[in-house]
């Protein structure tokens, strides 16, 4: 990683530590509250007839104030679990031995702003990124830039792993269009949709399959969402040695249908999808496993 990049990371790093920070100011100011809480609920006891002391009543509170108390207990372990190993991370970058944060780091809402603001990673050999590397040199600037506003819009429909992919992708696609000089779309204010509604899924989902049925295109290796999808035709198209040319492409052509209904149907095909017809088992019986 460049020192331009590992500045990036230990910059990010530090926002979330300034982040976590605050949390445990918030986290102190509720536990005192909470602690007063208890005096008052003691003090009321100690001074209330025994006879007269309503304590059914006390007792719901006194279980809210005890989960509260570990709600809170186990959210301050977390965050440091979460800043620890992004700044273990971190840290071998910058000593020269850079490495991609585990997904369950990288995905936490503490890291969101490295997420967004990560260098583009041209090393990876992941068939994701290596394919988007080499067609989105090839796009034109204005397709980039067109390309970028939408990576850059969260997905109802993305797994922590696709949101993850997503602006890995579009960091890729910025530092395109940075190096030719031109300047990228302004970057969203979060990873997150904020409509999760069915409605909006399945027009999401008719998109991508909108997106896959037009078949070879820029757009095809942009989208995160579709990287299952084309690690699952890829192996297939491996096989072409073991199978005979015609047998092949009407195999394929049956595959492509089928990921294309699956994909407006909600699902995202991919190498671990377990529910493939017996035709796309015969194709896919040797081929070999495709990270992304």
């Amino acid at each position: 990683m460049s020192t331009g990049s590992s500045g990036v990371a230990l910059a990010s790093i530090l926002d979330a530590l300034t982040l976590v920070q605050g949390h445990l100011v918030a986290l102190t100011e509720a536990s005192h509250r909470i602690e007063a809480t208890q005096r008052a609920v003691l003090t009321r006891l100690d001074t209330i007839d025994a006879g007269q002391a309503a304590v059914t009543d006390l007792l719901p509170i006194l279980e809210m104030i005890l989960a509260r108390s570990i709600e809170d207990r186990d959210l301050t372990q977390a965050n440091f679990s979460t800043i620890a190993t992004a700044v273990g991370f971190a840290h071998a970058a910058a000593s020269g031995n850079p490495a991609p944060l585990p997904t369950n780091v990288a995905g936490d809402p503490l890291l969101e702003r490295f997420v967004l603001a990560q260098p583009a990673d041209m090393a990876s050999v992941g068939r994701a990124l290596v394919d988007w590397r080499r067609v989105a040199a090839a796009a034109s600037t204005a397709e980039l830039v067109s390309i970028l506003k939408r990576q850059y819009q969260p997905s109802p429909t993305d797994t922590l792993e696709t949101r993850i992919l997503r602006y890995q992708l579009a960091a890729i696609t910025r530092e395109q269009i940075k190096g030719r000089g031109a300047v990228p779309p302004a970057a969203p204010e979060t990873t997150f949709a904020t409509d999760w509604s069915p409605e909006a899924q399945h027009v999401r989902s008719e998109g991508l399959a909108r997106l896959w049925r037009a078949g070879e295109g820029t757009a095809l290796y942009a989208d995160p969402e579709l990287a299952g999808a084309l690690d699952l035709f890829v192996a297939a198209a491996r096989r072409e040695e073991r199978i005979a040319e015609g047998q092949l492409q009407a195999d394929l052509a049956a595959l492509h249908g089928a990921i294309g209904d699956r994909l407006e149907g909600g699902e995202r095909p991919s190498m671990a999808d377990a529910a493939l017809d017996p035709a796309d088992e015969r194709l896919l019986d040797s081929a070999p496993d495709q990270q992304r």
